[in-house]
């Protein structure tokens, strides 16, 4: 018969599994926190050189556009923070409501990837279609 502790265990596999996978998303994680670092140093030193020369406006519009690029790499990064943090639970604890938090933390993040895609495919299509009218009244 089983005792109560065991019927709380993940299974060796499956952790397993995740102990692998926990050094690749904490590099994923890390990787989009440098990345979005990189772009604000990038917007700071572009802003700054634009302000003199541009109008305000334009100077604006690129900086916001900068912010926004950044966010699209942290809003990820955060999510794959977590879901890493919880891995690194599970590897101490071996509880299956461990293992559940860290499936959901997963599950936020493919979600929140599915919904980043389909925003870029409605805008893909948007420049396809505007492209598309532009050339032909061209003609």
């Amino acid at each position: 018969m089983l005792d109560e502790s065991s019927k709380n265990d993940v299974p060796p596999v499956v952790m397993e599994h995740l102990r692998g996978t926990r050094p690749w998303v904490k590099f994923c994680s890390l990787a989009g926190y440098i990345t979005a670092m990189f772009i604000v140093i990038i917007a700071l030193i572009t802003v700054n050189k634009m302000i003199n020369y541009f109008p305000f406006y334009q100077t604006a519009m690129l900086g916001a556009f900068y912010l926004i690029m950044a966010t699209l790499f942290i809003i990820p990064s955060l999510r794959l923070s977590h879901y890493e943090k919880s891995i690194t639970r599970l590897m101490v604890s071996n509880r299956i409501e461990d293992l559940e938090q860290a499936i959901a933390h997963q599950r936020a993040f493919w979600r929140q990837m599915g919904i980043m895609i389909l925003i870029l495919l409605v805008i893909y299509l948007f420049t396809l279609a505007f492209s598309a009218i532009a050339i032909l009244s061209s003609q």
